[in-house]
């Protein structure tokens, strides 16, 4: 018998009667050059070059996000989890389900 934890709710599934579903993250951080309309068209224009400066303008910040390698990860979901996730990915209706008392 193959059992699975759903990685969000930590409930425990049997594989043969409950389906689980892989959910694969991918982050990194996305380098893209600053480049008006004139230099796409311009064929004389360093492209390499504006990316080499790019590259060193995040590399001479004071922040070590900028300068991990891309993250990758595999969650285990159950059904109910997997669809509250496809639902809101990123979590943007959080606040709306957080009730606080009037203390």
């Amino acid at each position: 018998m193959s059992q699975y934890a759903c990685h969000c709710c930590q409930q425990v599934f049997d594989k043969a009667t409950d389906p689980c579903f892989i959910v694969r993250l991918t982050a990194f951080l996305e380098i893209e050059p600053q480049l008006d309309e004139y230099d796409l068209h311009d064929t004389d224009h360093d492209h390499l070059s504006a990316i080499s400066d790019a590259l060193e303008k995040i590399q001479s910040l004071d922040d070590p996000t900028l300068h991990e390698e891309h993250l990758e990860r595999n969650f285990q979901m159950c059904r109910d989890c997997y669809q509250r996730f496809m639902a809101d990915p990123i979590s943007r209706d959080v606040s709306a389900s957080i009730s606080f008392s009037a203390n």
